[in-house]
């Protein structure tokens, strides 16, 4: 009879153990949660730090600030009007793309050739490995004065060493046909290696069971490159695409360090534009609506990147 009894009692105990279990589990995961919460409390005071600062630029696109403007009116569009019907608002939206895309693409094209020496491990690769991080540890307008100085149409040393095998002297920066060249080639020298290491990692991941498959069943070096590695490390490449791209679209340092967006308008990217007509021109409303249609660039240009690097995957996969 009395081990019945205990029995039931410890029945009926059970739903309470149960429950208090529970209500502990709960307290600890709340626990849990707030010093989750304390932790990640920093990057989400700055991200919410960063989106107020865009969208009071956003705001300011909509208006008519100005220095000196006592008043300030909310002018909606017009801003944005009066930059359509302007052929410099169009110029600098041309170049900010061709600067954008030309770099990027000339960038993957030589990252991929240096990666693939990197991975071929011949003694050169071994030589050059330390020194391509160089360009990318230059703050860029130290850099854009280097490349300034350098090509100087007159005491340059570009065109010392051109006119010694007899070709020059270039213009280089200086001219508007060449200016724009000038820049996307200072781009090229300062962030190719950030291609190279990125599509390196990708082809060290590539094992040698698949190259040693293709080779059995009489694929050449070019044949396993092309239908072999260059499928498996395309992701690589447009995820460092998307990353230079969204740079690319925003540069300022090396263009204003080198032409200042001249000569003329040849290089007056957005970001360039935008400066000269918020902190030169005063004319803050017009030049934040530069800023909000450079940013709507880069967001098309990173979907696209995006959705092409998706499809890739899942062909990769």
């Amino acid at each position: 009879m009395t081990t019945q009894v205990s029995k039931v009692v410890a029945l009926r105990a059970a739903p309470s153990l149960q429950a208090s279990e529970a209500t502990k589990g709960e307290h600890t995961e709340r626990q849990v949660d707030w010093v989750s919460l304390l932790v990640i409390a920093p990057a989400i005071l700055i991200l919410l730090g960063f989106l107020a600062l865009f969208f009071y630029g956003v705001y300011q696109s909509l208006t008519d600030l100005r220095l000196g403007r006592p008043v300030v009116r909310f002018v909606g569009f017009a801003n944005y009007v009066a930059l359509m019907k302007t052929s410099e608002f169009w110029n600098s939206v041309r170049v900010t793309v061709v600067y954008a895309v030309s770099a990027v693409f000339i960038e993957a094209l030589l990252g991929l050739m240096i990666a693939k020496l990197f991975a071929s491990g011949v003694t050169l690769a071994r030589w050059l490995r330390p020194l391509i991080l160089l360009p990318l540890v230059l703050p860029p307008m130290s850099v854009a004065l280097m490349w300034t100085t350098m090509m100087n149409p007159q005491s340059g040393i570009l065109n010392y060493l051109f006119s010694l095998v007899g070709i020059g002297p270039f213009s280089w920066i200086s001219s508007p046909a060449t200016s724009l060249i000038s820049v996307i080639l200072i781009d090229v020298w300062t962030y190719t290696p950030f291609f190279a290491l990125i599509i390196f990692a990708g082809l060290q991941g590539i094992t040698d069971d698949l190259r040693e498959a293709a080779r059995i069943n009489g694929a050449k070096a070019w044949a396993t490159f092309v239908n072999i590695e260059l499928p498996l490390v395309a992701p690589y490449i447009l995820i460092a695409a998307l990353f230079r791209l969204i740079e690319s679209f925003n540069q300022f340092d090396i263009i204003f360090g080198t032409t200042q967006g001249g000569p003329g308008n040849s290089t007056s990217a957005l970001s360039v534009q935008a400066y000269i007509t918020a902190f030169q021109n005063l004319t803050f409303g017009r030049g934040a609506a530069m800023m909000v249609v450079n940013w709507l660039i880069v967001l098309i240009g990173a979907m696209l990147t995006v959705k092409l690097w998706q499809a890739v995957r899942r062909r990769v996969n």
